[in-house]
């Protein structure tokens, strides 16, 4: 299936949803281009890829919970957002202002396609009540109340070591999501063009002659994202009856100790919205395994912490699923792998290097709440 969006007719700026004149869908292909249309969206979203005005729609849903609940807050956060040059910093929005910029009926619009069709960044319980749309199984997965302009968690996930003597889950925590990400973004993309780099940074993809560009692309990173933070929970895996089920069991400690390590370390102090992002692998195992994660975060009823978005998001042009899967690939590196080093261990000594990382005792992770840590399950099971 192709990008285009049969729905769409452009105007201008905008992009208003409208009928489909030439073909009825029946309702399974409808729910198949719904599905279609909603990955594409959510890769979009969490690799700050941001185009359209869909897409800017749904970068503001995703950030600002309040703009779920009120056309008119979407509107407003959407122009001083993406129009700020129309409106030639102004406080009060003129008629003639109002001309210019992106209708409220087309924000309106794909706001009501983004949360029904895609069934992304729904509205508070009692704003789908009132708005009509809250019945059947999606009344009962309503989202509980969540107080307006929340900071975020949002956290990319990556695993290691199946097959290793340690079981690693290592994470990217993302705390301050807005428009910088979207030019941060474009200017890691701008120089993989200018390098001329077709391919994907992941650790098992490391070659001799692209040492110097994973350098690069991880120093670049780092630089553009300073504020992010890096975690990775680790086990020994003896004795492991399902690695599968132990790699659930890890993501779900990774997130509450660093939920907890946020909060009493006042970097990322709660309330907050939790998301959680991994590379898509498998779509049925990907969303199983993401349910019984946030199943069992919800389960320890964190004061304050309201749970969000828990997608497989693809890698393609994530920048944060590649440098998780970079990080998350060092660690494995030099916990598994302590023969004849090499260029994959002259990489890792520079991931580690660069985070100011201390990874040659477990037992004693950093303190200060703006680098890496770890956290150790394995002295418990040696």
């Amino acid at each position: 299936m192709s990008e285009e969006i049969i729905e769409n007719m452009e105007v201008g700026a905008e992009a208003v949803p409208k009928k489909n004149i030439k073909k009825k869908l029946t309702k399974e292909e409808k729910e198949a281009k719904a599905l279609f249309e909603r990955k594409l969206l959510i890769d979009r979203v969490a690799s700050g890829t941001i185009s359209t005005v869909k897409d800017k729609v749904a970068f503001i849903l995703n950030n600002h919970n309040e703009a779920r609940n009120s056309d008119i807050k979407l509107a407003y956060i959407f122009w001083r957002t993406f129009e700020e040059e129309k409106l030639d910093g102004k406080e009060d929005i003129s008629v003639e202002t109002m001309l210019k910029l992106t209708k409220q009926i087309t924000l309106s619009r794909w706001r009501a396609k983004i949360q029904y069709d895609y069934k992304l960044f729904l509205a508070d319980e009692d704003v789908q009540i009132s708005r009509g749309k809250l019945q059947g199984q999606y009344k009962r997965e309503a989202l509980d109340h969540k107080p307006a302009n929340l900071p975020l968690y949002q956290v990319f996930i990556d695993e290691t070591g199946k097959n290793e003597e340690y079981l690693s889950v290592g994470s990217i925590w993302l705390l301050g999501y807005n428009p910088g990400l979207i030019i941060h973004s474009m200017e890691i993309n701008d120089w993989k063009k200018r390098k001329k780099i077709e391919y994907e940074f992941h650790f098992s993809k490391l070659s001799k002659h692209k040492l110097e560009d994973y350098k690069d692309f991880f120093r670049l990173f780092i630089s553009k994202f300073p504020d992010i933070g890096f975690k990775v929970i680790v086990l020994k895996s003896k004795g492991l009856a399902n690695k599968n089920e132990a790699i659930v069991d890890l993501t779900f400690h990774l997130l509450h100790k660093g939920i907890i390590h946020e909060h009493e370390s006042k970097r990322a102090p709660l309330p907050r919205m939790l998301q959680v992002r991994i590379d898509d692998e498998e779509l049925g195992s990907d969303t199983l395994k993401l349910e019984n994660i946030k199943e069992r975060i919800s389960g320890q009823k964190v004061d304050g912490l309201h749970l969000d978005v828990f997608e497989a998001v693809s890698s393609a042009k994530n920048h944060f699923i590649q440098a998780v899967d970079l990080f998350t690939g060092a660690v494995n590196r030099k916990l598994n792998f302590p023969g004849e080093p090499n260029f994959k261990d002259e990489f890792a000594e520079f991931i580690f290097d660069s985070l100011g990382f201390d990874i040659t005792n477990l037992d004693s992770p950093s303190e200060d709440p703006g680098t890496s840590i770890v956290f150790n399950l394995s002295a418990k099971n040696t």
